[in-house]
């Protein structure tokens, strides 16, 4: 499972949405500076809080990167805060920054801010996004994101 089964799974037992892709992805929207449908559809629903989900392989240090975007607002820095301070309490290792700061103009966050909407992304790392094979290293990082969505 990859993000976008993690992005289901929270979507479900949080009473979100997700927007996901059906089956294999062949394309990254963030890479897309066009506003192609995936964009669109998250632009079309103003006063959504977005919540864009990836995943790096990397074996870095971190469980959880979080993009803050090239325009966060007031409630974008609230929430990572927030969310940084929670992974902290459950022994994970969270921060905002670099490699993945959401800033590339072709970024969801980025798209979403320029329109004036509140965004997010989220980079998880690979032992941390597998509740179906490793749930063992999987349920913290889970259990903090489904708090910190509640």
């Amino acid at each position: 499972m990859g993000t976008g089964g993690l992005a289901e799974t929270l979507a479900e037992l949080t009473g979100s949405t997700a927007l996901t892709v059906v089956g294999r992805q062949t394309g990254d929207p963030n890479w897309d500076v066009e506003v192609g449908a995936f964009k669109q559809a998250v632009l079309e629903r103003p006063g959504l809080v977005v919540v864009d989900l990836h995943g790096f392989r990397a074996e870095l240090e971190e469980d959880l990167i979080v993009g803050l975007g090239p325009a966060p607002d007031a409630s974008a820095r609230q929430l990572a805060e927030a969310l940084i301070d929670r992974c902290g309490a459950a022994g994970l290792v969270a921060r905002t920054g670099k490699p993945f700061d959401a800033t590339w103009p072709g970024t969801v966050t980025a798209t979403v801010q320029v329109g004036g909407g509140t965004a997010l992304q989220l980079e998880v790392a690979g032992r941390r996004r597998r509740p179906l094979t490793r749930p063992e290293s999987t349920g913290p990082l889970l259990a903090v994101l489904l708090e910190w969505l509640a």
